[in-house]
């Protein structure tokens, strides 16, 4: 058990080294891992993906794996533990290695969320300077110390100690871990109203906090974009209803109104609209369109920011109109097999049906607390035209009565 009380140290100040997005405070006392003989007896999935001793040339387990539920994970890592409680982590699972020539060791970190969005958001969202991508799917790079990998519902880090670095035989370890994890089918589905032109590879992100510094547009799916050297970026927020969607959009729009200024509203731009600058945030275009919040800000060309969110508009417009077909071609064949003397429902008639949970989430993850389904690939819509402003009559923003797409369906 002393070896577990070293592993804690260890683990904690390799945490620190490797720029977490919140300074890690090792456990100096040594009440701060007293339990940590207890974490030990519990159990997770994630132990399976640990390779055992001999099961990888190179590479040996060096005791037994440690997990450390979420109850635990602050005592564990210190306040580097909050970033992951943010995404609802389920717990930890730490197993270390040595090399087979004994000039270096490895630390393998398991991260277990209760959805693909939670990990990818885990994933995403760490402020470490990246000097490089692995094609370890789902998404993996590379820090100064350390190998970071989105896995499905998992997001797994590794660090290398002595004469290993993120070198090569680090990086068959993490390919060995990851391969034994399911992976998701694709990043969220919502990142298709994206336009696709000029945004920075890589720079898809969900993020649990604050968007743009705002806290109500936690929850967000951001990208960046850079358009003729000018850096935007832009944000698409589900929100759980059209009305907490107005709420939002509100808010955003007041914070304009408090501390810098609006401007004219762009005509037929979603359900509603506003554009604004502010001396922090730059200048800014959000629109809400049933229950998407759809926001651009950047410092430059106001025409740019137009262009991108009028992009975007019309990707939603086809993807609701998609759904919209599709319930009623539905409807009418439901009609048909009923039969003429049936009671099948008019086409157009009725509420639409709400998509079932086999479309909105894979049947290893249960939905995320946000009511945002998992990320498990892209949506199947039609692809959107080029940019340019719909007009009221060929493209009629939805009615009240109308389903909102689910920006993260299976394809």
């Amino acid at each position: 058990m002393k070896r577990w009380r070293e592993l804690a140290l260890a683990v904690a100040a390799l945490a620190a080294m490797a720029c977490s997005p919140s300074p890690a405070t090792p456990p100096a006392a040594a009440a701060q891992i007293s339990q940590v003989d207890a974490f030990h007896e519990s159990e997770s999935p994630s132990l399976e993906f640990l390779p055992r001793r001999d099961e990888l040339p190179g590479w040996a387990l060096d005791g037994d794996p440690l997990v450390v539920p979420a109850a635990s994970l602050s005592r564990y890592l210190g306040r580097q533990g909050n970033h992951y409680l943010a995404y609802d982590i389920t717990d930890l699972t730490v197993g270390k290695y040595v090399a087979a020539d004994a000039q270096g060791s490895a630390v393998v970190e398991i991260y277990r969320f209760p959805d693909f969005i939670k990990a990818f958001g885990a994933h995403t969202s760490r402020e470490e300077a990246v000097t490089g991508y692995l094609e370890i799917p789902n998404q993996s790079f590379l820090t100064r110390l350390a190998i970071h990998i989105w896995r499905g519902s998992f997001y797994i880090r590794l660090v290398g100690g002595g004469s290993v670095g993120t070198g090569e035989p680090l990086r068959q370890l993490a390919i060995a871990v990851a391969e034994r994890i399911p992976e998701a089918s694709g990043r969220p589905a919502v990142f298709q109203f994206l336009p696709e032109t000029g945004r920075v590879p890589n720079s898809e992100a969900y993020s649990a906090k604050s968007v743009f510094g705002q806290p109500y547009l936690s929850g967000g799916f951001t990208a960046q974009y850079v358009i003729d050297e000018q850096a935007i970026e832009g944000v698409v927020l589900p929100a759980p209803n059209k009305e907490i969607a107005r709420e939002v959009l509100d808010r955003y729009k007041t914070f304009f109104v408090n501390n810098g200024r609006l401007l004219d509203p762009i005509p037929n731009l979603g359900e509603d609209n506003f554009t604004g600058e502010d001396r922090y945030l730059g200048r800014t275009v959000a629109f809400r369109l049933d229950r998407f919040v759809v926001a651009y800000k950047g410092f430059g060309e106001m025409q740019k920011l137009m262009d991108l969110t009028i992009a975007t508009d019309q990707r939603i417009l086809n993807s609701i109109r998609s759904q919209l077909q599709a319930a009623d071609r539905a409807a009418l064949e439901q009609a048909r097999s009923a039969g003429s003397g049936g009671s099948g429902a008019p086409r157009g008639g009725g509420s639409r049906p709400q998509p079932s949970p086999a479309q909105t989430s894979p049947s290893t993850s249960s939905p995320p607390t946000s009511t945002i389904p998992s990320p498990t690939a892209q949506p199947t819509s039609t692809p959107a035209p080029a940019p340019t402003t719909p007009s009221p009559e060929s493209t009629p923003p939805p009615t009240e009565t109308t389903t909102a797409p689910d920006p993260n369906r299976q394809g």
